[in-house]
């Protein structure tokens, strides 16, 4: 390890490790090819040696507006027997067949969750890459792992993983095998040599994806698909549109960003706990992540009207990677954000082209979308960091308690942005401060 550049921290807890990361990935269509490889002895004049066997579970996480992602990191945390791994690993983007990447590690030999990491090293990496604002998880991959080294008799030159992975991500499902060359106390030119060996003894190529690179590609391809579920995909796509990467919206449009991450916490947990109440599909809860994260976007513009100054720049500047026509959904849940809303602006609103354009489902989920959003908005007025304490679903209301030093400005607030939510639906919220409860 020390090969390669490794700084060690201790403390009572935990150890604090960065490294470069050095391998080679190669995805094996053929079952028995990779059978082959875990039953190899030797490679390219070394010999392969330890063979040990393992199950783990890795959680990739980030912030509503994938902070993490946009500043070049992935961060996961991987649950062992006994044992809890939390990893920021850079992203790569070039297309070698050696990937090299900063890899930073805090171990705890026991179990625990993202938000129980200590103060220091690791934390304040995430803190400085992430900001504010709870961690989400993104998807999972399972590992049944075989691992060996491949040695010159005196050194561990390189470990060898042979894994059958499963990524999840929303109920959806994807296996594949794998294989892994990382670098250990060898160099870079034995690294290659293994890789030659790989593709002279078993075909193999190196690939370029990761397993987080995967998992975003599974997230992707969960929103098309709810797309064609939930029969939009009868909409034709628009030629006028011209997306925006959102860290680049955020920047260009001066996004309160704490504002927006609180608003998204808000609109997650509600679409979540309210799930028997609203009805939306819970593919769905993806619009309402991107919903609440630009619902501000035209406020720097025009305060007054931030709500139809907001709506022009989605109809122009979707969101980059976010899928048509999702994307089409935004413009109307940030128009609705603001204004008190009745019966007659809601008849009014159907006159409007781009809303009326869209088939009526859709219009629906918009409109139960932005009945979730006002409320979450309203919920983060004070901007003093209120939080959901917890939601109780009785026959014929929602009580939702609302905790943190701004909290009877903020259940006000909400209350009041319930309008829209009355109107769609028969069962009432009602929004209580957690010290009034307890009283």
């Amino acid at each position: 390890m020390k090969a390669k550049g490794e700084d060690l921290i201790f403390n009572d807890a935990n150890f604090f490790v960065i490294i470069m990361e050095i391998e080679a990935k190669f995805l094996v269509q053929d079952e028995t090819v990779f059978n082959r490889i875990a039953g190899m002895t030797s490679i390219a004049s070394f010999e392969v040696e330890d063979m040990t066997e393992s199950t783990f579970r890795d959680t990739y996480l980030d912030t509503p507006d994938m902070a993490i992602y946009s500043s070049g990191y992935s961060f996961r945390y991987r649950e062992k027997p006994g044992k809890t791994i939390f990893t920021l690993k850079s992203v790569e983007h070039e297309g070698s067949s050696i990937h090299k990447r900063e890899e930073i590690e805090v171990s705890y030999p026991e179990k625990r969750k993202p938000d129980e990491l200590e103060e220091g090293s690791l934390k304040d990496l995430l803190l400085r890459l992430a900001g504010s604002g709870r961690l989400f998880p993104l998807f999972e991959v399972g590992h049944k792992r075989r691992t060996a080294f491949i040695t010159d008799h005196t050194r561990k030159l390189v470990e060898l993983s042979l894994d059958d992975v499963t990524i999840s991500c929303e109920g959806n499902h994807r296996s594949y095998l794998e294989v892994e060359l990382e670098l250990k106390d060898g160099t870079e030119e034995d690294l290659t040599l293994m890789v030659s060996a790989m593709g002279a003894d078993f075909g193999l190529a190196p690939g370029n994806s990761s397993k987080f690179d995967n998992g975003l590609e599974m997230m992707q391809e969960n929103a098309m698909n709810l797309v064609s579920r939930m029969g939009y995909s009868e909409i034709s796509a628009s030629t006028g549109l011209h997306p925006l990467p959102l860290q680049e919206m955020f920047e260009e449009y001066d996004v309160e960003i704490s504002h927006a991450r609180k608003v998204a916490e808000n609109s997650l947990e509600l679409f979540d706990r309210l799930a028997p109440v609203h009805g939306l599909d819970p593919g769905l809860r993806t619009v309402m992540r991107m919903a609440a994260l630009v619902h501000d976007v035209g406020f720097t513009i025009d305060i007054k009207n931030h709500h139809k100054e907001g709506r022009d720049i989605l109809l122009a500047h979707p969101p980059a990677r976010f899928p048509f026509p999702l994307c089409l959904m935004l413009p109307w849940t940030t128009f609705l954000h603001k204004k008190r809303i009745d019966d007659h602006k809601l008849e009014k609103l159907l006159t409007k082209k781009d809303f009326a354009d869209m088939p009526p489902k859709m219009q629906n989920d918009t409109l139960r979308l932005a009945a979730i959003l006002r409320i979450a908005d309203g919920l983060d007025y004070s901007r003093m960091d209120s939080r959901i304490a917890g939601i109780e679903l009785q026959e014929d209301k929602a009580i939702v308690e609302i905790q943190g030093p701004g909290a009877q400005t903020d259940a006000q607030r909400a209350d009041s942005k319930c309008d829209l939510w009355r109107i769609l639906f028969k069962k009432d919220i009602q929004f209580i401060p957690a010290q009034q409860k307890k009283a």
